[in-house]
């Protein structure tokens, strides 16, 4: 089957693999529909990386597909049922997982990055990372469940009330999701974006007001919106905003640093946090959080279709990351027939 595999250092290939079969009572094998190319792909696939990978991987962690072979012990899942898949896969055994802490597994690998992912169509995943989801939903939207589940997480750690007011840094795939979900929990959300493409997209996707940085002051644009208080949540959806979010948030607020680049460092004035009493809560991954995002994909309470702005096909992939990295495009799905 062709794939998608990360052939070296920073370079993806389309290049033939063996198709995957069960290899042990647990396993299931996919047929892939949909898979969403995400921001890490393109940290994998940076000189120097950004993101770490194993080389020889088909990539891809955001995908869902329908069930073609199950392994002697899967009682949950049977042939054509349609699934997608958490793709980070704890060990159930280190001393974070004892505590419930699945998301901080020592031991964690994660399909698309250390162990072969979505961009071909057949997978090999273990039963138990498999959540089924509605026949109905289009494949492209679907595959948004595992970056809407850490989206949800996110959100569920800041905590948003009716009538407050958020503010999304970046109006990335992610970013574009927060702004979303804030509005739905009642939130008045500002999204903080240069690009004209994506700022367009957070007001469609629910922004009342979106902030070009690069031509007005977003704290005091802030300022101005909020009486002079400042916003009672800040999300950091880029990774490296955590100074300009500090700049954001009122006495006593929330900040929500979810956008991950590992070189990002901060200079920040401690005392702000101490005196103004604000909260600083790290967000990653999530557990427990596919069942909210599928049901809110099947609930249809969101429309994600304005964000999803590339469908391709697979050898189309190079040239639609190139695209990506231009800022051409918000969110890209490769589709299998």
């Amino acid at each position: 089957m062709p794939a998608a595999v990360l052939a070296d250092v920073g370079t993806l290939a389309v290049v033939e693999r063996p198709l995957p079969r069960v290899e042990g009572p647990a396993d299931v094998v996919l047929d892939v529909e949909a898979c969403g190319i995400c921001g890490s792909d393109l940290q994998i696939l940076s000189i120097p990386p950004g993101h770490p990978a194993t080389v020889g991987v088909v990539l891809g962690h955001e995908f869902v597909g329908v069930v073609s072979e199950v392994g002697e012990g899967v009682a949950s899942l049977r042939p054509g049922d349609r699934v997608v898949v958490a793709p980070n896969v704890s060990c159930g055994q280190c001393a974070w997982c004892r505590r419930g802490l699945h998301n901080h597994c020592e031991r964690f690998t994660t399909h698309g990055v250390f162990v072969d992912g979505g961009l071909a169509p057949h997978v090999r995943v273990p039963a138990a990372s498999c959540f089924p989801i509605s026949a109905r939903l289009p494949s492209h939207i679907a595959a948004l469940a595992e970056p809407l589940s850490t989206v949800v997480h996110g959100v569920r750690l800041a905590d948003p009330f009716p009538g407050e007011t958020a503010v999304v840094i970046g109006a990335g795939p992610a970013g574009l999701m927060f702004v979303a979900l804030l509005r739905l929990a009642g939130a008045s959300v500002v999204a903080v974006e240069p690009a004209a493409e994506r700022a367009e997209l957070a007001r469609t996707m629910g922004a009342e007001l979106v902030v070009d940085p690069a031509r007005e002051s977003a704290a005091g644009a802030v300022c101005e919106a909020t009486g002079g208080l400042g916003a009672d949540v800040v999300v950091d959806a880029v990774g490296s905003q955590l100074s300009t979010a500090l700049e954001l948030v009122r006495k006593a607020g929330r900040v929500i640093l979810f956008g991950f680049k590992g070189e990002a460092r901060a200079e920040i004035q401690q005392a702000r946090i101490t005196r103004d009493e604000l909260r600083i809560l790290g967000s990653f991954v999530g557990q427990d959080v596919f069942p909210d995002a599928i049901r809110l994909l099947e609930q249809g309470r969101i429309d994600f279709e304005p964000m999803v702005t590339h469908r391709i096909a697979l050898e189309e992939l190079p040239p639609a990351v190139e695209e990506l990295r231009a800022g051409r495009a918000v969110k890209v799905e490769v589709e299998f027939p």
